[in-house]
């Protein structure tokens, strides 16, 4: 007699005893890199509107890879990338609302273009 279900299932034949593909996918799964952005979760077709510095929720949140020591965040709104003096040089995305449709403009120096 069978200990568990998994060994009744394989002695009916409804499960292989090997399954090389299964393994064969959860370790390619486990191998995929992903890069930039994308790590924090968010998909592509989802607009990130959260500012994780002053918690406000904004049309205009980018990424920014800025060496800015006072701030530990990286998805700023307009305003708090302003006021830390954040260079728009350090923008990684374009994925707000403002952003697609042409509106986003920096006050602290100048905006850059995609």
């Amino acid at each position: 007699m069978a200990n568990s279900l998994k060994d009744a299932l394989m002695q009916a034949g409804l499960v292989d005893k090997d399954q090389p593909e299964r393994d064969k996918e959860k370790k390619r799964r486990e191998n995929i890199q992903k890069k930039g952005p994308e790590q924090t979760g968010i998909h592509t077709h989802h607009i990130r509107t959260d500012c994780d510095q002053c918690k406000n929720c904004s049309p205009d949140v980018e990424f920014y890879e800025h060496r800015n020591r006072q701030l530990t965040a990286k998805w700023l709104c307009v305003e708090c990338a302003d006021k830390f003096s954040i260079s728009d040089d350090f923008r990684q995305t374009k994925q707000s609302s403002h952003a697609k449709s042409g509106m986003f403009r920096r006050f602290y120096g100048h905006t850059k273009r995609f």
